[in-house]
This record gives C-alpha cells, structure tokens and sequence, in this order.
C-alpha cells in the first residue's frame, strides 16, 4: 500500500505570528502526525496557504499533480484549510472524474500540535480512508466522511464542522467503484459570479454582471430556487432573458441548506426555466460553482451549458 499525502497549508499546519496564525509546517510534519510505520506513506510539500487564498488555479495545481502520478499511489491526501476545502473537494471531484482509487482532503480547526488539536484524529481519519480502496475524492472530517460534491462548512468552529448536503455519508463497509475510466477535466472557465438575491436586490445587478463579461451566473433564490417574476416590483425575467441572449448560462440554486432547489413547482421558477435558467438541484453552492466552470470551459464561446447533470 502506498499513499501520498500533499500539503497545502491550512489551520492544520499553521503556527501563531504576530499577525495571527499562519501556514508554516510542512507535509513531513503532518506525515510524522498519521504514524505510518510501514513506509508506506510519502509526502510532499505542494502549496502552503491558507484555504482563503486557494484560487482555481491552485485546483489545477492539485488535480494534475494526482492525475500525474495516479496510477502510482493506491490513495491520496490532501491536507487544505477548512474554510475553502469543500470548493476543493467539489472541483477535485468533477476534475478527476473516474478516479479509481481514494482522494481525501482533510485538515483541522486548530494547529497540528497544540493541546486538544483536532488534526491528528482527522489525519488518521483521512489515512484509514485512503487505504481503503473507496474510489472517488472525499472529505475526511470530524469522523464524517463525504462526498466531494455534497461537503459544506456548517460551523466556523466546531470539530464536527462539515456536513452531507443532498447524498448519505460514506460507508467505507460499502464497496464503491467508478463509474466511468478515469479523465482529467482541469480546464476551467473562471467567468462564474455567485449572486445572493435579497428582497429588494434590483435586476440590474444581473445585468451588469453580463456586460461584465460573466458567462455563467449561479443565483441563490428563495426557497426552491425562485426570483421575482411578473407580479414583483422589478421582475427579473427580462434580466434572464437578457442573459440567454447573451449566452450567459442561469442556475438558479437556493439559499436554504438542505432539500435543495425545485423550478419546476412554482410560476417564478417555470418562467425562469423557460427562459433557459438551469436548476442547482440538491448540488451545494460549492459544487455548483466549481461544475459550472468546468462545463462552462468545455461550451464554445456564445453558447450555453444545457445541463448541469
């Protein structure tokens, strides 16, 4: 059995300076906390942020290092800060679509060696996982393990801090198997906006995002996933149909946090799907945008994404 573990700094390996904590132990440090004994762990010292700084480039950064040496290793873990790491996770999980074998991102709400760390039981965590044969990219947290592209960050500081949204928690017990050969997607079109809508929020604010540039929009409604439409003091159909006339793609998502969104049910949503807005599903905020810049990566210029699925 041979695991590779790559750090990318995070809580999990930061030490106190006089502006706060930041990034300084390296991926040996966290190797040394997981105890292996075999031999059969490597590590290497592959970024050193903290998760507010990860960018997408730095998913393509990861996602080719493993799609690199993939057939090497029997597992991977990938130690990253809490607050960003469900992005990572999701956009790890349609970037290396059909691994055949573990991808654990794990890190901690405090350093890797202060008194009641959290960091040791979830690096041990994320190694049993990584032994384990399950295929596909996870994370490994607070004795949960989730899919990639249903994690979420509920608590800021909790140690159980992350949760399923939209699919059931891993049972390692379970054998689990790709479902297509393994490919590398690491293309990504960064020209996504996240928009949180608010009652009063104008239309506009779509609008300027489009002349902006934005090929794709993720807009958080009410609800199933509504906007206001034709009874509202400002409808926002107009603005939609003004995107799909700019082939800007519309996925409507909502704010709560769990059952997901639902355009079909209600005129608000029937309209806007009618004019080409796509439904988020049960998928989180995080998965959708990291899907949607892939997908939208691989649409030529001046067409929509027909599906997020």
């Amino acid at each position: 059995m041979k695991i590779l573990l790559l750090a990318t700094g995070g809580t999990i390996a930061s030490r106190e300076t006089e502006h706060g904590l930041r990034p300084a132990l390296t991926a040996e440090d966290m190797g040394a906390a997981i105890g292996a004994e075999d031999g059969s762990l490597e590590v290497v010292d592959l970024l050193a942020l903290d998760s507010t700084n990860i960018a997408p480039c730095h998913w393509q950064i990861i996602a080719r290092r493993i799609a690199e040496c993939r057939t090497t290793y029997d597992g991977f873990i990938v130690t990253h800060g809490t607050d960003t790491m469900a992005y990572t996770a999701a956009a790890l999980y349609y970037m290396l679509e059909g691994i055949d074998r573990p991808v654990m991102l794990t890190g901690s709400q405090r350093p890797l060696g202060l008194a009641g760390s959290d960091a040791e039981s979830n690096l041990r965590l994320a190694y049993e996982a990584a032994c384990s044969g399950f295929a596909g990219v996870a994370v490994a947290f607070g004795g949960r393990l989730i899919h990639g592209n249903a994690a979420k960050k509920m608590y800021s500081l909790a140690d159980d801090a992350f949760r399923s949204i939209g699919r059931p928690e891993i049972d390692l017990a379970a054998p689990s198997a790709p479902t297509a050969l393994f490919h590398l997607r690491d293309a990504l079109d960064e020209r996504v906006a996240v928009i949180r809508l608010y009652p009063g929020m104008k239309p506009v604010t779509i609008d300027a995002h489009i002349a902006s540039g934005y090929r794709g929009i993720i807009l958080e409604g009410y609800g199933l996933g509504s906007v206001p439409g034709d009874d509202a003091e400002e409808s926002f159909l107009p603005s939609l149909d003004r995107a799909k006339t700019r082939a800007c793609t519309i996925a409507l998502t909502t704010q709560c946090i769990y059952d997901g969104a639902d355009i079909t049910h209600y005129e608000v949503g029937v309209r806007a799907a009618e004019l080409g807005a796509l439904s988020g599903g049960t998928l989180p905020i995080e998965a959708l945008y990291a899907r949607l810049m892939i997908l939208l990566a691989e649409t030529p210029e001046g067409e929509t994404v027909k599906a997020l699925c």
